[in-house]
């Protein structure tokens, strides 16, 4: 699988960005405004190419709550550590 403009084209909708050079660390689609790290977007279309299918992921449609409303900011107390159950071969 050729790697050809995997750093330029959009991990989303395919559009390649012409103006993106070698000092450019973060890809901006010029087309559907996808910003994502370079590297990272080249590593998804080449996964892309290869014919995996990234997984369906809902959408929040509302934002999500600030954190003192779930409760996480402010608590007292040592470190919360919470052991896993031991693992029994069966």
């Amino acid at each position: 699988m050729p790697a050809y403009n995997t750093s330029r084209e959009c991990f989303l909708c395919g559009g390649i960005n012409q103006n993106l050079t070698l000092e450019d660390r973060v890809f901006l689609c010029p087309h559907c405004g996808f910003t994502l790290d370079r590297d990272l977007n080249a590593s998804l279309v080449l996964l892309k190419r290869s014919g995996w299918v990234p997984p369906a992921v809902p959408v929040e449609l509302h934002p999500i709550p600030p954190l003192p409303a779930l409760g996480l900011v402010g608590r007292q107390g040592g470190a919360m550590r919470q052991e896993a159950p031991p693992f029994m071969a069966g």
